[in-house]
């Protein structure tokens, strides 16, 4: 026992008033096997201290630092997503010495230790489609934060409830109280949400080989709103110019102070093809992204429409003809966001980037879920002084879950102290298993546990 902290089934808590939510509390108690209860009173701002520890000093561009002696525990956060950040990281340390009712008893060894993260900016894209429960999306959204990403882009694919427009939603829909659970949960952890509606492609809020079309198998009498295939926007309508203000108003009013809007706009097909469409796109991206700066949001917007077929090798998505990548990114607001999407690249540099990265506009990578994919991201990002990275996730979490947590490691995030003797980053299943045990806070049924309801295809 020597050189560690130890406690039992109760513990109090000092530190910062946002502290002080159910969250922490059960996550804590999760941590321990659920059988320690804390409470939480108000400290010092951006603190969180146990015992008579001292506030560790945090060092230059870290977001957290950590300290435990025998007689306390201690983390200091650069701002409260910091804090948070370095508390999930401190309650990974957990160890237990006994789970003997009445007996309970728990360590953390004497340790420092800071962030070191290798990209500042974390972020990861989840879609909620009509499939996903609203547990399984906070469980998703806690395992998100127990893996220390910075902001989560949530994009609803026909599951909120818009007053706009009551087509927008299928039947089974979040209400809006629902999907305010979700944002609280998301703010708790210390991430900062980031709403989405993509306002160009996509625009039948399902993934196109389904045949569903969210708005028009409801109504077809609104085929007016999009192209005649009903993929895309009909952006030449001021209806629909109309119908999207309305539409970030009430994500605007949901999200609460946020500083992104994902906007989209990629895979749009049909206005490749249309020459009304095509002439129409830089006029309207332009007051589309200066609309959303005027609100507040930097607007965040999917690159492959602005890629140039001669401009990169075959195995990169663009969607752009010779002459008109440059009058569109030069229409876009200068406060928007470039984000960057290519699946099939698999070695650094990403080329992509190297050619979006002196446009003007901030710049985010975005890769999917291969291991060797978000590799070579993270790669070009942190060599090149990148903004940051958007993990995509689509619909193949059902396989690929343990890889936002491979991602994570590979960002620099800390994970369990018995991470090594389990294989650490190359076998992250168990650890990923480990964290949703943590995080399921409604229950244990067969169907709820690990991150797939069934085991086997019926």
């Amino acid at each position: 026992m020597e050189n560690c902290f130890t406690f039992g089934n109760k513990l109090e808590i000092r530190g910062d008033a946002r502290l002080n939510t159910d969250t922490l509390k059960k996550l804590w108690n999760s941590f321990c096997f659920t059988a320690c209860d804390v409470s939480v009173n108000e400290g010092e701002k951006l603190s969180f201290v146990i015992g008579n520890a001292e506030l560790p000093e945090l060092s230059r561009g870290s977001e957290y630092a950590i300290c435990v002696r025998k007689d306390g525990a201690a983390v200091a956060g650069r701002d409260f997503g910091g804090l948070m950040r370095g508390v999930i990281v401190l309650m990974m340390q957990i160890e237990y010495i006994s789970l003997e009712e009445e007996s309970e008893r728990f360590r953390l060894r004497c340790m420092d230790s800071r962030s070191g993260y290798k990209i500042e900016k974390r972020m990861i894209h989840i879609c909620v489609f009509p499939e996903n429960s609203l547990n399984y999306i906070k469980k998703l959204i806690r395992l998100i934060g127990m893996c220390q990403y910075t902001h989560i882009v949530v994009e609803f694919w026909g599951t909120l409830r818009f007053d706009c427009l009551k087509e927008l939603a299928w039947p089974n829909a979040f209400t809006k109280g629902e999907a305010k659970e979700i944002v609280r949960e998301i703010r708790e952890l210390g991430m900062e949400p980031i709403p989405m509606f993509n306002m160009l492609g996509h625009a039948s809020a399902s993934r196109n080989w389904f045949g569903k079309h969210v708005v028009l198998d409801q109504n077809p009498r609104l085929q007016p709103l999009f192209s005649p295939d009903g993929w895309v926007w009909d952006i030449t309508s001021q209806k629909v110019r109309n119908l999207q203000r309305q539409i970030r108003k009430e994500l605007y009013d949901l999200f609460g102070d946020t500083e992104y809007f994902h906007i989209g706009c990629d895979e749009a097909y049909y206005a490749a093809h249309c020459d009304e469409i095509v002439n129409a796109l830089p006029d309207y991206l332009r007051d589309l992204t200066c609309e959303v700066a005027a609100e507040g949001r930097k607007p965040m917007i999917w690159m492959d429409m602005f890629l140039e077929k001669n401009q990169l090798p075959e195995i990169y998505v663009r969607n752009c003809t010779a002459g008109e990548s440059e009058k569109l990114i030069s229409s876009l607001a200068m406060e928007t966001v470039m984000v960057d999407w290519q699946y099939d690249v698999k070695q650094a540099p990403v080329e992509s980037l190297l050619l979006l990265k002196d446009k003007g506009h901030e710049l985010l990578g975005a890769p999917w879920l291969d291991p060797e994919n978000f590799g070579a991201y993270i790669d070009t990002i942190s060599e090149h002084k990148l903004s940051g990275i958007m993990l995509t996730t689509w619909h193949t979490l059902k396989n690929q879950m343990c890889n936002i947590l491979r991602c994570a490691h590979k960002c620099g995030a800390e994970t369990f102290w018995w991470s090594a003797q389990s294989g650490g980053p190359d076998g992250p299943n168990e650890e990923t298993a480990s964290l949703l045990r943590r995080v399921s806070f409604e229950g244990n049924s067969y169907a709820a546990c690990g991150w797939i309801e069934q085991q086997i295809e019926l």
